[in-house]
């Protein structure tokens, strides 16, 4: 059969040699015109919102942040489906739009729509600054004694901030861990003794701790 199709192939050299440009043609032309990036896994366009209610139950971040986001996000234009996770500190709500939708578009309509959603205790939801098929990199901070605090601030200070000196890197997102707190410990009497509100002392300390980040 091999030997078949070889002798036809030698006698017929144009035509086997047009049908091999033509599929070369038809190939890149395919290329430039494939609207779905197919590396590393099609996925439709998808706008992700993280919301971190830390020190929060799974059912207490779904109460306060989840359900709301998604009662103000529904009916988005496009919107094809919305998928939601609730975690311990973590609130994860993913918007999949159609395939022919802009995706620049649908991240300004969700901004749009994010700014009408007012969260309790201040909860400030963000976009996820990637698209889906852009994560990169998956990896864990740990150190021999299991310090959180000092793994947390390795992760803030540190490898962030030299992730995001690598070309190509547009964001890096961390999670977990636990964050060094301050505590002040009023004591009434003496905010007697210095004619001291506590609206001046908290005043004080709020542009103290701006001033700092």
């Amino acid at each position: 059969m091999i030997k078949i199709l070889m002798d036809l192939a030698l006698r017929m050299r144009l035509i086997v040699v047009g049908a091999a440009v033509l599929l070369a043609i038809a190939g890149l032309y395919s290329f430039r015109e494939l609207d779905i990036e197919a590396y590393p896994d099609p996925v439709q366009p998808r706008v992700e919102i993280i919301t971190q209610p830390l020190g929060l139950s799974a059912e207490e971040v779904e109460k306060i942040a989840t359900i709301p986001l998604e009662v103000g996000l529904a009916g988005i234009r496009n919107l094809e489906a919305m998928r939601t996770i609730s975690l311990f500190g973590l609130s994860d709500v993913k918007l999949y739009f159609t395939w022919d939708s802009d995706y620049y578009w649908d991240r300004v309509e969700t901004i749009n729509r994010l700014g009408l959603v007012t969260l309790p205790q201040n909860l400030a939801p963000s976009i996820s600054p990637d698209n889906p098929i852009g994560e990169l990199y998956r990896y864990i901070v740990q150190s021999p004694d299991h310090n959180l605090i000092e793994e947390k601030e390795v992760e803030d200070w540190v490898l962030e901030k030299q992730l995001k000196t690598v070309p190509g890197v547009e964001d890096v997102s961390g999670f977990g861990g636990l964050t060094k707190q301050y505590h002040v410990d009023v004591d009434a009497a003496k905010l007697n003794h210095y004619q001291l509100s506590l609206a001046t002392l908290t005043r004080s300390l709020s542009e103290k701790d701006h001033r700092l980040s």
